[in-house]
């Protein structure tokens, strides 16, 4: 048994017990991994710009912030100088101002987290992205059209569909309950669109009182 007379020779010895787990012990199985890194000239570009591989390989504790989430969704715009342009643009201002509310807790119990679920069905923007480029889209009321009341999610085609509210009054308030209410979700077909549609408890509702005849089903 060695003892230790200083403390440098203690850590001199944690050194050396380190440097032979990470590179003794594991040396043949991180030249596997290079070898597979250089089939696809992947090595040398992780060497020369090592910063920027650091999120991918390395986790990190990174908070959601509100531009997070505005800057991921693109939105689908009318063609300029229509109406229906003018009245999305403002829309989208509300559904910014909004996330910057929930991001400073004042749409409490909602999260930024909670919001993320409701639109993709993940509680945190994976790494490397999504399978499809997440859309901002806007429901017109249309002729013949029942209202709708509650913003609406596809989490399979990861699509936020906002409602036209004529102030942010309005749309905050109904956003925020159909969010909250969404915790009870129930899958529907969506005719207009392969893929199923998620609504909220709210606007299930809304959905069975369309559709239930004089005397119910």
């Amino acid at each position: 048994m060695r003892f230790f007379r200083t403390l440098e020779e203690r850590v001199a010895l944690v050194e050396s017990a380190t440097k032979f787990y990470l590179e003794s012990r594991l040396w043949d199985t991180l030249e596997q991994f290079k070898e597979g890194l250089e089939c696809l000239s992947l090595l040398s570009y992780m060497n020369r710009h090592s910063s920027l591989f650091r999120e991918v390989f390395i986790y990190a504790e990174k908070p959601l912030l509100a531009k997070d989430i505005a800057s991921l969704f693109k939105a689908q715009r009318s063609p300029p100088g229509t109406n229906q342009r003018a009245i999305e643009i403002r829309v989208v201002c509300f559904w910014r101002d909004w996330l910057l509310e929930v991001e400073d807790g004042n749409a409490y119990p909602l999260t930024l987290e909670k919001v993320l679920i409701f639109t993709s069905g993940a509680s945190a923007i994976p790494r490397l992205g999504y399978p499809v480029e997440p859309q901002l889209q806007f429901l017109h009321k249309q002729e013949n059209e029942a209202a709708r009341i509650y913003t609406e999610a596809n989490t399979c085609s990861i699509a936020l569909r906002l409602l036209i509210h004529p102030n942010y009054a309005d749309m905050r308030q109904k956003m925020e309950s159909g969010i909250v209410q969404s915790s009870k979700c129930v899958i529907v077909k969506d005719s207009s669109h392969p893929s199923h549609r998620l609504l909220s408890a709210a606007a299930w509702q809304a959905v069975l009182e369309r559709y239930r005849g004089p005397r119910g089903f």
